[in-house]
């Protein structure tokens, strides 16, 4: 059995103790009883919100997911996918019985994107997951040996590991600090590119910041003979603290990434976020825009809700 204290760090960077998991060893089936309960500092705290509005309300009740992970999928989104999973498990060193969405959210501990971090005991502060600007070349050429499958162990991999383990997504991307103090994730080409898909992300996100008012500001560089797609952190805030996220996949409580659409997010704003009259035109727009330009990447762990002062929005 494991025991998971949940921090939230709020956008002005204050963090606080929010609650706890229980989750018991995986059954034969694979399968992983859990329950989470908030703290009573969270609850009474004056800034407190739920974290997932449909499935964890602010109440002091024991909560079950009846999910085979063990965990609320709110905790699961803090997870990377593919290729950070992977570095994560590398970082880690977890054997593969212990490659679980428990043991995963406590390797990952403080340095997952968004605002919670999970910790088996006290809240450690962790180690910078960014790298330097400066060290992009040297990541750039570490994600492309991992990618090949070679077996190295040197700084260039101690680096990978420790800027490219948190960021979501299935393809090589890594977490990158400007001279300037500004956190961005580093979008890198991957070894079996047959066209330049960098090049043509930086394009669409171009074009969508003609036609999308919530578009991140975007840069695209050169590093040696190849480019990479740099995009501003969403889940920072101008604070200093961090967002809140959880994505349109947990709000619907979906078994699949593409089993619901556009209808049904459309419904996810009118009931949980607080400005509905400014994200239901802007996820029309989105919903056009990616039909234009024939996007099929658009499914619903791609949407994300975050949390800022007054509440939910897109």
């Amino acid at each position: 059995m494991k025991k998971i204290n949940t921090w939230l760090t709020f956008d002005d960077g204050r963090r606080i103790f929010c609650g706890e998991m229980i989750c018991r060893n995986p059954d034969d089936r694979g399968w992983i009883e859990g329950a989470f309960r908030h703290s009573p500092e969270y609850l009474e705290h004056h800034h407190a919100f739920p974290l997932d509005p449909v499935s964890l309300p602010l109440n002091p009740e024991i909560f079950e997911p009846n999910r085979s992970a063990g965990i609320f999928a709110v905790f699961e989104d803090s997870l990377p996918d593919d290729w950070g999973r992977r570095l994560l498990i590398r970082k880690a060193k977890l054997s593969r019985p212990r490659q679980t969405v428990p043991d995963l959210l406590i390797a990952l501990g403080g340095t997952g994107m968004g605002a919670l971090s999970y910790f088996e005991k006290d809240y450690n502060k962790p180690e910078a997951e960014s790298a330097s600007i400066l060290e992009l070349d040297t990541l750039l050429e570490a994600a492309l040996k991992f990618e090949q499958g070679y077996e190295f162990e040197d700084e260039e991999m101690r680096a990978l590991l420790r800027a490219g383990s948190s960021p979501g997504g299935a393809r090589p991307k890594v977490l990158i600090e400007t001279k300037d103090a500004v956190q961005w994730v580093a979008k890198l080409p991957g070894v079996n590119d047959n066209y330049a898909v960098v090049q043509i992300e930086a394009a669409a996100m171009s074009l969508a910041r003609k036609a999308i008012s919530n578009v991140p500001e975007t840069r695209l560089i050169t590093v040696g003979s190849r480019h990479v797609l740099l995009v501003k952190r969403f889940d920072i805030a101008d604070e200093g603290g961090r967002h809140h996220m959880i994505s349109m996949q947990t709000l619907l409580k979906a078994k699949g990434w593409y089993n619901l659409g556009y209808r049904d997010m459309f419904e996810v704003l009118r009931k949980y976020s607080f400005q509905p009259e400014v994200d239901i035109p802007a996820l029309f727009c989105q919903m056009v825009f990616n039909v234009l330009i024939g996007n099929t990447d658009d499914h619903l762990k791609n949407f994300t809700m975050l949390h800022g002062r007054n509440g939910f929005y897109l």
